[in-house]
């Protein structure tokens, strides 16, 4: 029979996210319909994932070769993708992961168990994905658009940004013109993520990227004790700079980059005369910034 590396997504890896997903969003609290309509399968199929135990799935997806970091990390960031309601974004979403994982060869010792006819030597799954950053910056736009996050836009707005590999100047990397600002309460980008739209944020993302190849993404929120407390509780890693009495772009954007390293998850700076404190969250990807920006929000709303 012809054999397909991409019958590992479809056959393995989507059935098995998909179940332990429909239990995350059980556990949210969604009716057994709603799961249904937003996972695109019958009611019958979603009460089926609810009666089998998690370790059903878990054990599929570990003999695929995933782990439970790497699972969670998957399944935390395709819910805040589907509850977002966008989903061409969520089908963007998971089929770069499967995708990705396949350029990886991350599937390969499994697919051999499958097939062992399958060459030792094969490695036609490095050239089935290459990086879309336009398509992964919409993903993590449609996540930014959760009334949640409102309270942690500063004054000055905020934007995300994201850097092509190996940068080498403000149009390899891309983020909102305009930011993104609040529209009925909801978080909303001014424009299209367009490249070298952010001065700022692509300053600061060029000299930490340049360092630090593995941290390509920035968003910038405000700052202010609850922020603080959150990050507290979270067991976020972030360094203070600041506050500086007249503070420049150039300014903010230096003593940012300068303290950043790649264990910390984001660096506060207090600000000055007339400037307000921010917080810049930085990732590896704006999806992955966005996670934290959303725990962050979680958090948040939860402090009085």
């Amino acid at each position: 029979m012809l054999d397909t590396p991409l019958s590992l997504i479809t056959d393995v890896l989507l059935p098995n996210i998909r179940a332990l997903e429909a239990k995350r969003l059980r556990n949210l609290g969604m009716s057994q319909s709603r799961i249904a309509s937003t996972l695109g399968v019958t009611q019958p199929a979603v009460k089926q994932y609810l009666d089998i135990q998690d370790r059903f799935y878990l054990e599929k997806l570990h003999d695929l070769g995933l782990t439970d970091d790497e699972i969670n990390n998957i399944l935390d960031m395709l819910t805040d993708v589907l509850l977002s309601g966008d989903i061409k974004n969520a089908m963007d979403f998971f089929t770069s992961v499967g995708l990705s994982y396949l350029s990886k060869l991350r599937f390969c010792t499994f697919h051999r168990k499958l097939n062992p006819k399958i060459p030792q030597d094969c490695s036609i799954c490095e050239n089935l994905y290459r990086e879309d950053e336009e398509e992964e910056m919409n993903v993590a736009l449609s996540m930014i658009q959760n009334e949640i996050i409102s309270p942690l836009i500063p004054e000055v707005l905020s934007n995300i940004a994201y850097a092509r590999k190996n940068p080498k100047s403000l149009e390899d990397i891309i983020a909102v013109a305009g930011r993104i600002t609040k529209i009925r309460n909801i978080p909303t980008p001014a424009s299209k993520p367009m490249w070298g739209a952010s001065k700022h944020l692509g300053n600061i993302l060029l000299y930490v990227s340049r360092k630090y190849p593995e941290i390509r993404s920035v968003m910038n929120i405000k700052y202010d004790e609850k922020v603080k407390k959150c990050m507290d509780e979270l067991k976020m890693k972030y360094a203070i700079v600041g506050p500086h009495d007249y503070a420049t772009d150039e300014i903010i954007e230096t003593a940012v980059s300068m303290v950043f390293r790649p264990c910390l998850d984001a660096v506060v700076h207090l600000g000055g005369k007339g400037v307000e404190p921010n917080t810049y969250i930085f990732g590896r990807n704006p999806v992955d910034v966005v996670k934290k920006v959303l725990n962050i929000a979680t958090k948040y709303s939860s402090i009085s």
